[in-house]
């Protein structure tokens, strides 16, 4: 490899070479106290030029000109460290053979690469430090804002160094937050930790903060909603954002990710996901997919990550065009050599489905087709067999006659003992799939999560919508929960739950504490610069048909069982079909066809024995 010189490299290059020249006559000074015999100066003239030869020998062999010297690191004096200690030690050798055993002060051989050491590490940092001038008086731009860091760790360390280096600093940074009291008085590059978050208001006032970033990736969604509580009264309220996590830069290597205001996500407390790449992989890639739903909220965000793993073709089935146009357009600009086919249709449809099994013989299918909202499927009852249990039949029937190798159905926190139809139509087409597990050598499964933020008609969206026209918020009753999952954290543990278990499985996300409605409402508010109450009314109209107080991830606390992931449990004890469950749904078919929606409903009652409407 060829070393390209520039002109500030070459300075640094002509500096070590005046380094280890001087070094190497100051060895000599030091030996003799600085009355050095005219003898040892042909010694010095004779030997000067091997010691510069080996140590930049030493240097290039440990890439002392490679670095970028404004970040000179630990690893970079390591580096310093063996270049010169590996040259000392051949200059040593080579020394004393040019010498042939005449007189040489040996302790030269020791000072002379301790000076070198100290010179061209101090050279280095030297650069460093010209790059970090968090010492001297700093230049504000004319719109910089006094700003206030929350979280004096490494990420914290990381902004507020990317700021101090900027050459027109457009933040004032007045200190940092942290709850670590054992950094309370302390400093990072010159900046003041003031405190922990109950000191955050004094320190509002006594700074004029104007902008407040939240620089901690643990307990992002408590910080937030206790920061936002204790600006809430303030008649000048700071604004805040959230500074991109580690896991959010790795997540979109290359891309700029600036600063952000803090969004709905961000409210809650959500732990980073462990992936198991590897088993990811070998159940995806090379293999033929299909997803139905595929342009719904789980449907798009499931292609969009199982290209990442590389199938030979991802199949993409929806009876929405609109949606489907948009996944198949961004499918094939992430494809990667992945084939994509998408078809316009209906899972209800069996000769349709058929012919895709038939033409494409799809080895894994991601079922996410179903109709989810709670309310509107209570007066539509038969829409709601029809689609999520008997389309959930046909793609699942197609499977096992065309001995795929896996079918995942995409199910719900809802199908619990469920109190409307929505609930009870995916906890009827979970024992459907488990029916069909017992018939076929395709391994069968179902994945169970909450509430999806951000997805069409999810809570928080109609909150924004609602706070944009002025209010109110309109909450069903003050003590109603959710869970609360990302889209990307749902299907990235619904793709690891596609590795997991065994046939007939029911695998459960562990999704934390559930949120209350009313908490994500009034901090919603908060976020917006709203107070409730005051600026934005808030009002309760009741739990609506279908509609539970709280939801439950299981029927039997203690009836399941570790999966072997963390944030992933799997059932034993709900996952039997009762007895007749194939004579049911025949007449189920019959139900929606005669439009009888009480038939229908009667239906799930017997499918779904915990199936109890609520009573409000």
């Amino acid at each position: 490899m060829i070393l390209k010189v520039n002109p500030r490299r070459l300075s640094v290059i002509l500096l070590d070479i005046a380094v280890v020249l001087g070094a190497w006559v100051t060895a000599f000074l030091l030996r003799f106290d600085f009355h050095l015999d005219p003898l040892y100066h042909d010694i010095i003239a004779q030997t000067a030029g091997v010691t510069l030869f080996l140590y930049f020998a030493g240097a290039q062999a440990f890439g002392l000109y490679r670095g970028i010297y404004h970040f000179s690191s630990f690893s970079d004096l390591i580096n310093i460290i063996k270049a010169v200690a590996s040259s000392a030690i051949v200059t040593g050798a080579a020394v004393l053979f040019i010498r042939h055993g005449q007189e040489f002060p040996r302790s030269v051989l020791v000072i002379h690469p301790v000076i070198t050491f100290l010179l061209i590490g101090g050279i280095r940092f030297a650069i460093r430090l010209t790059k970090n001038l968090a010492f001297l008086p700093r230049s504000y731009a004319a719109d910089s804002r006094r700003t206030l860091l929350i979280g004096a760790g490494a990420l914290g360390e990381s902004i507020a160094r990317q700021m101090l280096n900027s050459p027109l600093a457009r933040h004032h940074i007045i200190g940092f937050i942290d709850e670590d009291k054992d950094k309370w008085g302390m400093s990072i590059h010159a900046c003041p930790v003031l405190g922990g978050l109950e000191s955050l208001n004094d320190v509002l006032d006594s700074h004029a903060v104007e902008e407040i970033i939240v620089t901690t990736e643990e307990r992002r969604g408590e910080i937030v909603r206790s920061i936002a509580e204790s600006i809430r009264d303030r008649q000048t309220k700071p604004e805040m954002k959230i500074a991109p996590s580690l896991t959010e830069m790795l997540a979109s290597p290359g891309a700029s990710l600036p600063l952000r205001t803090v969004m709905p996500v961000d409210l809650l407390n959500r732990k980073s996901i462990r992936l198991d790449s590897e088993r990811i992989g070998t159940a995806l890639t090379g293999k033929c997919v299909l997803i139905t739903g595929a342009g719904g909220t789980i449907g798009s965000e499931l292609s969009r990550q199982c290209l990442l793993y590389r199938p030979a073709r991802l199949v993409l089935l929806d009876n929405h065009a609109t949606s489907l146009f948009y996944i198949e357009a961004c499918a094939r600009k992430c494809a990667r050599g992945t084939e994509i086919t998408a078809h316009l249709g209906d899972i209800r449809d069996r000769d349709l489905v058929e012919s895709l099994f038939s033409l494409y013989q799809p080895q894994v299918i991601l079922h996410a087709a179903a109709h989810k909202h709670v309310s509107q499927l209570e007066s539509n009852v038969q829409e709601a067999v029809s689609n999520n249990l008997l389309g959930t039949c046909r793609v699942a029937e197609a499977a096992a006659r065309h001995r795929a190798e896996s079918f995942l159905l995409i199910s719900t926190d809802k199908a619990v003992r469920p109190a409307g139809v929505m609930g009870a139509s995916k906890r009827a087409a979970e024992l459907a799939v488990l029916h069909f597990s017992q018939a076929g050598d395709a391994r069968f499964a179902a994945v169970r999560f909450g509430n999806v933020l951000g997805s069409s008609g999810s809570v928080l969206e109609l909150f924004r919508e609602q706070i944009s026209r002025g209010g109110p918020l309109i909450v069903t009753h003050p003590d109603a929960t959710r869970y609360f999952m990302t889209v990307e954290e749902a299907v990235q543990l619904v793709l690891q739950a596609l590795s997991l278990g065994r046939n007939g499985d029911i695998f459960v996300l562990r999704m934390g504490m559930p949120v209350k409605i009313l908490d994500m409402a009034k901090n919603l508010a908060l976020l917006s610069g709203l107070t409730p109450g005051k600026d934005i009314q808030i009002e309760f109209i009741g739990l609506r048909p279908g509609e539970k107080l709280s939801e439950e991830l299981v029927e039997d606390p203690a009836g399941h069982e570790d999966s072997g992931h963390p944030d992933i449990m799997v059932l034993r004890n709900e996952n039997k079909p009762p007895e007749g469950f194939q004579s049911r749904l025949s007449a189920a078919e019959l139900a929606c066809r005669q439009a009888d929606p009480l038939a229908a409903k009667a239906l799930l009652h017997e499918m779904v024995p915990t199936f109890q409407p609520n009573p409000y």
